[in-house]
């Protein structure tokens, strides 16, 4: 196939070893670099500091209120992707928690002991590293078994850094449970308890809610996402303008600045940057031969290149659960008007977690993160699943091998016949999965060697089906 002719608009040949990538991804780094370090500013001038959870619902709230974030998941991905995040795993071992516990928090409770034991950073902090907080809000949830207890057992070394926890609870799924007759219970529930947080930072932080300048932040931030919801559905283009290799990286301006113009302009600007590549059929790669989807699971930061490796073989990946799961549009959502701006992130919040619901009740057995999966499968042209099973993230990963066996039943390598032309075909609708495991910052968990060899033996996999299947 001839080489792609890249435009001058976007160069970008060398990023990561690779040659078609997105400009908006490449400036992902100096965002987080600068998030990171406006932090440890902020604290020097005196501003106030928040540790925080993505996907707490609580973003708005703090932006509103001038409270800067520090995101401790994050740091502590940074510190893996520097490869630089065992020193602080160990310190939190010599202190008596298990190895079997998340590593984003063992990391991150290894470098605020070591900081509080030093009385300041420890040395060569990854970017600056990790300041002090004023506050801590934690969220329960029931993805993340150490949100509730995270920042508690930081009080050990910061005993004067008040906690609150966020419930940011939703139903669970059941197919004999009709979402509509319990939404208003969780919503007046939630709405309850980020009207206690705002009371919280009220005290703890001495300033008051402006809840004019609330209403702005949340619909700049009911825009971006608006914005990221056309970036995702621009992917679903043959070949795909980008995959999850940026995505991983993309998705810091959804989790990490929600709220701000930056995040606005990012995301406008990478929608411009996909609409270019899907009108002049510029791809991730120059020849498109599989089409995978990443259902869940965190990627090991220090060992993205795997995507490169995923590339070199003709592989993308046009869409991923990851970081995307909750991404829809707020006339998806179909929210109900309110004067309140707490209640409507509630409704926003409960609705995304509704989402698949209704549909999910149309296929007996099924559940929603597997409609999800299928809708994706479909829109998206998937020839294949890839799932990363990190060993040290149990409550969000448990589930996964579970929902790649319901796709295995519903996609069997089991001949159909099918009338095309007025004569019969074999049709083969498979849909083979690889899974990978690691951790998502531990290193000593992975192998390059193992994770290249399983890659390998999947394309062989996937170019076989490709080579018996006949298209209708």
């Amino acid at each position: 196939m001839a080489e792609q002719k890249w435009p001058d608009k976007y160069p970008i040949e060398g990023r990561r070893g690779r040659k078609y990538g997105t400009v908006a991804a490449m400036k992902v780094a100096p965002m987080v670099k600068a998030a990171i370090g406006g932090a440890v500013e902020a604290k020097r001038q005196g501003k106030a500091v928040a540790y925080c959870f993505i996907e707490s619902i609580y973003d708005e709230i703090i932006r509103a209120m001038d409270i800067v974030p520090m995101w401790t998941e994050n740091y502590a991905g940074i510190c893996g992707a520097k490869r630089d995040a065992q020193r602080f795993i160990d310190k939190a071992d010599s202190l008596g928690f298990s190895r079997s516990l998340c590593t984003y928090a063992t990391c991150g409770l290894g470098f605020d002991a070591w900081r509080e034991e030093l009385g300041e950073m420890p040395p060569n902090a990854p970017w600056g590293g990790q300041v002090k907080p004023d506050v801590m809000l934690s969220s329960g949830q029931i993805i993340c078994d150490p949100r509730n207890k995270w920042y508690q057992a930081c009080q050990q070394f910061m005993p004067d850094v008040p906690v609150y926890n966020c419930a940011a609870l939703w139903p669970l799924y059941e197919d004999d449970l009709d979402r509509h007759d319990v939404e208003a219970y969780y919503v007046k529930y939630i709405t309850e308890d980020l009207r206690g947080l705002v009371r919280f930072l009220e005290e703890h932080l001495h300033r008051k809610m402006d809840w004019e300048r609330l209403w702005e932040v949340i619909k700049l931030a009911d825009e971006t996402t608006d914005l990221h919801v056309e970036c995702r559905e621009l992917r679903k283009a043959v070949p795909t303008p980008m995959d999850t290799g940026d995505a991983m990286n993309t998705m810091v301006a959804q989790c990490f600045l929600m709220g701000t113009r930056e995040a606005y302009d990012f995301f406008k600007e990478l929608r411009d940057e996909l609409k270019y590549k899907v009108e002049h059929k510029l791809g991730v790669v120059p020849e498109e031969k599989y089409r995978l989807i990443w259902p869940g699971g965190l990627p090991s930061w220090f060992a993205l290149t795997d995507f490169n490796y995923f590339w070199s073989k003709g592989a993308v990946f046009p869409v991923e659960s990851t970081y995307h799961e909750l991404v829809y549009s707020t006339k998806d959502l179909d929210l109900p008007q309110t004067d309140d701006p707490l209640e409507h992130l509630a409704w926003k919040w409960i609705r995304r977690q509704t989402y698949w619901w209704d549909k999910a009740k149309k296929r007996p057995g099924s559940e929603p993160d597997v409609e999800k999966l299928i809708t994706w499968i479909e829109e998206y042209k998937i020839d294949g699943v890839v799932i990363h099973e990190a060993y040290s993230c149990r409550s969000w990963h448990v589930g996964l091998l579970w929902q790649v066996n319901q796709l295995s039943k519903i996609y069997r390598p089991i001949p159909v016949l099918t009338l095309k032309g007025g004569k019969k075909e074999v049709v083969y609708r498979e849909l083979p999965s690889l899974v990978l495991e690691s951790d998502m910052i531990d290193i000593s968990s992975y192998s390059e060697a193992e994770t290249r060899a399983k890659i390998d033996a999947f394309i062989e996999t996937l170019e076989s089906i490709k080579s018996r299947r006949v298209e209708v």
